[in-house]
């Protein structure tokens, strides 16, 4: 989904950052949903330049170790594509009944994203 360069800057400490060649090649967004000790994962984006090189396996070994860090039981991510990458990673599809409160009542159900969980 688009995000303006303002929310991207207001919320700059959820990003996650990889670099190739000292050119951003892709990042992804963990924020705190303030419940159940879940971390969101949003904005995951990898340039077209490396796809199918890995960069996406270690953004996510980066967002599970900011995870770690940030003592999260579980992470989620919304997704209208690539769930079998979400599957192969060891994400569950789950319900929207799954989500933390609060973020169920932000769900977009026109969007019909597919919800994927992933203990940390």
């Amino acid at each position: 989904m688009p995000r303006t360069y303002s929310q991207i800057n207001d919320n700059i400490d959820d990003f996650v950052f990889l670099r190739n060649f000292d050119q951003l090649v892709a990042c992804a967004g963990l924020k705190d949903c303030k419940e159940g000790k879940m971390g969101e994962i949003y904005a995951l984006a990898v340039s077209k330049d490396v796809q199918n090189q890995g960069f996406s396996a270690k953004l996510l070994d980066e967002i599970m170790q900011k995870a770690r860090i940030a003592n999260f039981s579980k992470i989620f991510a919304l997704s209208k594509h690539n769930a079998k990458w979400f599957l192969n990673q060891g994400f569950v599809q789950m319900k929207i009944s799954e989500l933390p409160k609060r973020r169920q009542a932000l769900f977009d159900h026109q969007r019909n994203s597919s919800i994927f969980f992933k203990d940390v």
